[in-house]
């Protein structure tokens, strides 16, 4: 059991929960104000000053549009810093964990993709994730590197950046047709449970390396819309659209398969049933 944890990003959807998760350990929640993770100079003296066993990395930059135009800051925050990380994690010897995304891969395996599988992003942002496991593996050996996709789980009055779910919550207010994609897919993820299975792969000792963990279950973007309506009982209007149609809106291209395998380790609960405890 990790006796000193420090989880960064700890103000964000993923990191929040973690924290939570992890209450009764008293973890050091780290955010921007205490920690900036692009400063190798600074990143370094502060991690050994705390001495932590445990260092979880919930840092992110996740505009996967404004990547095309900001790619050296993605890079720096999503592909640099985790190595800079990992780097001194190494140095005291203690564990990191890392995150990353199902936009590493090209999204052409309707099947899903393995943890082993090769990745072959198509947008800079998942450029900027690939680098990002590059510069961990590179730089540690103790580290878990978790992708996961279609990530929700904050709440609309947290404060936090909304996610899919709230954003389309926000838009049935408005009483107008939503247009749905209906062939693009991926595992919608709650990050209660991705934090719960986190905490649980470390207690158990599960060998370090990379692992897929995402919510049992496929959709595409027009079935995580209607299912949210369905759970909150409401009658909204919804087009059904081709990713081919809604590519306008987009700078950035996407995988039509962000789909994960969970080969590794447990697996997580059904998909709809996390959707539905997150909106009950």
């Amino acid at each position: 059991m990790p006796q000193k944890i420090i989880i960064l990003g700890s103000k964000g959807n993923l990191g929040g929960k973690l924290m939570e998760v992890y209450a009764d350990l008293r973890p050091a929640g780290w955010d921007r104000e205490e920690l900036d993770v692009t400063d190798e100079e600074q990143v370094k003296p502060k991690l050994k000053e705390f001495k932590p066993d445990l260092v979880i990395n919930c840092t992110a930059y996740n505009d996967v549009d404004g990547a095309e135009e900001d790619r050296a800051v993605a890079e720096a925050i999503n592909g640099l810093a985790p190595g800079y990380l990992a780097a001194v994690c190494a140095e005291m010897d203690a564990v990191f964990v890392h995150f990353s995304t199902g936009q590493v891969f090209a999204g052409d395996n309707s099947q899903g993709y393995n943890e082993d599988d090769v990745p072959s992003p198509l947008n800079t942002y998942g450029r900027s994730k690939l680098m990002g496991e590059m510069e961990v593996e590179k730089n540690t050996e103790k580290y878990y590197l978790i992708r996961t996709a279609w990530l929700y789980g904050a709440g609309p009055s947290s404060g936090k950046k909304k996610s899919f779910v709230d954003i389309m919550l926000d838009l049935a207010k408005k009483d107008r047709p939503i247009k749905g994609v209906d062939d693009e897919f991926g595992n919608p993820t709650y990050s209660l449970d991705l934090a719960q299975a986190v905490r649980a792969m470390i207690e158990e000792k599960k060998p370090f390396g990379v692992y897929h963990l995402v919510n049992e279950g496929v959709a595409s973007r027009l079935d995580w819309m209607k299912e949210i309506f369905i759970i909150k009982e409401m009658e909204v209007g919804i087009v059904p659209v081709s990713r081919e149609e809604f590519a306008g809106k987009r700078k950035a291209k996407r995988p039509q398969y962000e789909v994960l395998n969970n080969t590794k380790f447990i697996k997580l609960r059904p998909w709809t049933e996390a959707l539905k405890e997150y909106l009950k």
